[in-house]
């Protein structure tokens, strides 16, 4: 379904809306709406109620109608047949109405106002024909949580936004790397549709369903997990690594880390197409959670620093694990991020996915210790404070100890302070 389908059945629902509110004046609901508003309960909505109902009129409602309107509009409702009516002080007044349940369509025809039920059997037809579609496996338990919803009789968020269903499943089903702007073109034939009105409510359920979603992970790396690329994604190093990369006309060339001391860039369509040919000289492999902290590393003739920013992009897992292959047996890898729960998280997932023998470095009780006696630390928040106690990292048991017991998070700039040496 385009936009264009869902703006037009918008503006007809609001239409057939405004139709039934000429009935009523000075702003006051009709007595068909004050009834249907009565009645609009899940189990009538789903079937599971039937027979018939009996409102009493109360003063609440004389106030929502009017009185003499509610009284002119009863009688007219009893004469076609829909209520019966308890009248009192000769019809003057009214204790109680009733109609049956199965009527109730034809008040919501009259009234000019749209079917709840029509609603539902949309909604159900719609969250179906996209669960199956959809070919990850992850998602699935979204789309019957709404059908759970719809089953019910809710109308669940999301259900009247089919291009949030389709920009949900493309995500979640892309095989390729794609410009977020290429991908909304595709999707939408709109460049720019997707990061505007899709982007955020996407993300929302990729962080709560997608197994491939890290917890502290940024937008732009939880997307680059599903193949949506922003222009930003690129890797910074710094150190003799060979790259072996292709011009413009296919031909293959050596880029080297040594021409480019203060730190060389690869963007994402570098990644994408480059690999690394050596590693000359390079004892360690120091990956750096932090921007300055990688900026004051001197170049070294031993030593390969990567700038990691958090959690890497596919591209560059692929790149770096290729690097892992090419480096000397006698390689070290060393990571250092935060001394936080963020940090520890970093460091498991660079262990799980980039470089399995890697050790921490400055993430360790002294480091903390010094930097605590110097006034450093930013309180332990209570949600991270839970989600690091259940977290498991064997390396880092002494340093989770630690934060837990001060109840203090540690930013690794702060040993930058004080420091003469600019090597690790």
């Amino acid at each position: 379904m385009s936009r264009e389908t869902n703006q037009s059945r918008s503006k007809e629902r609001t239409g057939k809306r405004s139709k039934g509110s000429r009935e009523s004046r000075s702003g006051k609901m009709t007595l068909l709406e004050w009834i249907l508003k009565q009645n609009n309960t899940p189990g009538w909505r789903t079937g599971a109620s039937s027979g018939e109902r009996h409102p009493q009129i109360t003063q609440e409602a004389i106030e929502a109608v009017g009185k003499r309107e509610l009284l002119e509009q009863a009688a007219v409702l009893e004469g076609s047949g829909l209520i019966k009516v308890d009248w009192r002080e000769m019809r003057n007044d009214i204790a109680r109405i009733h109609y049956r349940l199965e009527d109730v369509g034809r008040m919501y025809e009259l009234a000019g106002i749209p079917d709840p039920r029509e609603a539902l059997a949309r909604a159900g037809s719609l969250v179906r024909k996209y669960r199956t579609d959809l070919e990850n496996e992850d998602f699935k338990p979204f789309y019957d949580k709404l059908l759970e919803q719809i089953g019910k009789g809710s109308l669940p968020e999301y259900v009247e936004n089919e291009d949030f269903f389709r920009a949900l499943n493309a995500v979640a089903d892309n095989r390729e790397s794609l410009w977020e702007t290429q991908f909304s073109a595709r999707v939408f034939g709109n460049a720019k549709y997707f990061g505007k009105y899709l982007r955020k409510p996407v993300l929302r359920k990729l962080c709560r369903y997608g197994s491939a979603v890290e917890d502290g992970m940024e937008e732009d790396e939880v997307f680059a997990e599903y193949g949506i690329v922003s222009y930003s994604q690129q890797m910074e190093c710094k150190g003799p690594l060979l790259v072996d990369t292709p011009d413009r006309e296919g031909k293959r060339r050596l880029a080297s880390g040594e021409s480019f001391p203060l730190g060389m860039v690869l963007n994402a369509r570098t990644l994408a197409a480059a690999s690394p040919a050596g590693l000359p000289g390079v004892r360690r492999i120091i990956t750096i959670e932090n921007k300055a902290n990688y900026e004051s590393m001197e170049y070294s003739g031993d030593t390969l620093y990567i700038y990691c920013h958090g959690f890497f992009s596919p591209k560059e897992r692929r790149f770096l694990r290729s690097a892992a292959e090419i480096a000397g047996a006698e390689t070290e890898f060393l990571h250092w991020s935060d001394m936080d729960y963020g940090g520890i998280r970093i460091f498991r997932f660079m262990k799980e996915k980039v470089f399995a023998q890697v050790k921490p470095l400055h993430m360790d009780v002294e480091s903390f210790e010094r930097c605590r006696l110097a006034g450093a630390g930013i309180p332990l928040e209570e949600e991270k404070r839970k989600k690091l106690l259940a977290l498991d990292v064997p390396e880092l048991e002494e340093l989770k100890a630690c934060i837990l017991r001060y109840g203090l998070e540690i930013e690794q700039e702060n040993l930058l302070e004080g420091r003469q040496e600019t090597h690790v």
